[in-house]
């Protein structure tokens, strides 16, 4: 009943479409998590099954970016198989009757404080605050950090110590590290006595992979009593970026965008000129509707 032989195969057709990227196994889990739940083989689906399938999705409380998706992974598994099987399959997936509307959600980047609470409890944890460190300081994402390989990594005391990361596509970009960064790493890589090319590695010496990462900083936000995701301390890089006024297309470089809308959604959260020009008309609607010893109070 579970159409584990089509599954498999869809997700080896997503890594060679997708070479290096997290997408295939974000298929593979959303499509398995429907098909365990429907209990049905692919044929007998219909958009009914579709409808019940979100309203179960919704109340587990999961959030409509998730559900989104899910549906979407189902009707890309649907064409898949009108494509293996060169013949029309009904794709149960109709995005005018099953798609979310998600509104528009500005990145969320992460409070000084909340930062502070983060790095007191991994403490001395040297693998761990530099992971973190290089998430929040150089903007990593979590699949780039499981990548970092040995010969990526230019310490020198002469030039600005930076990285090379082969990120999202496989598109190849430099990263820059502040001192803090680069003094980390370096204290890491002085104690990373394995072979392995991979720097971080768990504690059974093997490359650790994202969902370690993930479970990692779930083990501090829980010890912390905060709640944040690995993708929030990149966002807080690049928020901290524009709020210092980089250039937005120096910002799109360094996180690796290949579209400068995607990095302008953080103009958007810490625009500087927007706040000066709101203090400033501020400024200017107020004067002389206040009275004097109002003003001088």
């Amino acid at each position: 009943m579970f159409p584990q032989e089509e599954v498999e195969g869809f997700e080896h057709y997503w890594r060679r479409r997708k070479p290096g990227r997290s997408t295939p196994i974000h298929y593979r889990s959303d499509v398995n998590i429907f098909f365990r739940w429907a209990q049905q083989p692919p044929a007998a689906i219909t958009v009914h099954h579709i409808d019940q399938f979100i309203d179960w999705q919704r109340g587990l409380g999961r959030a409509p970016t998730t559900i989104q998706r899910r549906l979407v992974s189902i009707r890309m598994f649907y064409d898949y198989l009108a494509y293996i099987r060169e013949e029309e399959i009904p794709n149960p997936v109709l995005p005018r009757r099953h798609y979310l509307s998600l509104g528009h959600r500005l990145p969320r980047d992460i409070p000084d404080d909340m930062v502070a609470k983060l790095f007191e409890v991994i403490g001395s944890h040297l693998r761990d605050r530099t992971m973190f460190t290089l998430m929040l300081h150089a903007g990593l994402r979590v699949g780039e950090l499981t990548r970092l390989r040995l010969s990526d990594v230019r310490l020198s005391d002469e030039h600005t110590p930076f990285l090379r990361l082969n990120g999202k596509g496989e598109h190849e970009r430099v990263v820059y590290l502040s001192a803090a960064a680069a003094q980390l790493l370096a204290e890491y890589l002085g104690e990373h006595q394995d072979d392995q090319e991979l720097i971080f590695l768990n504690y059974q010496g093997q490359p650790i992979s994202i969902t370690g990462i993930q479970h990692r900083l779930a083990h501090y936000c829980r010890q912390a009593d905060i709640w944040l995701t690995c993708h929030q301390l990149r966002h807080t890089y690049a928020s901290r970026m524009v709020a210092a006024d980089v250039p937005i297309t120096s910002v799109q470089k360094l996180l690796g965008h290949n579209s400068i809308y995607t990095t302008q959604l953080y103009v958007q959260v810490a625009d500087s000129k927007v706040e000066k020009d709101y203090h400033a008309a501020v400024a200017r609607i107020t004067k002389g509707s206040v009275p004097e010893k109002e003003r001088l109070a």
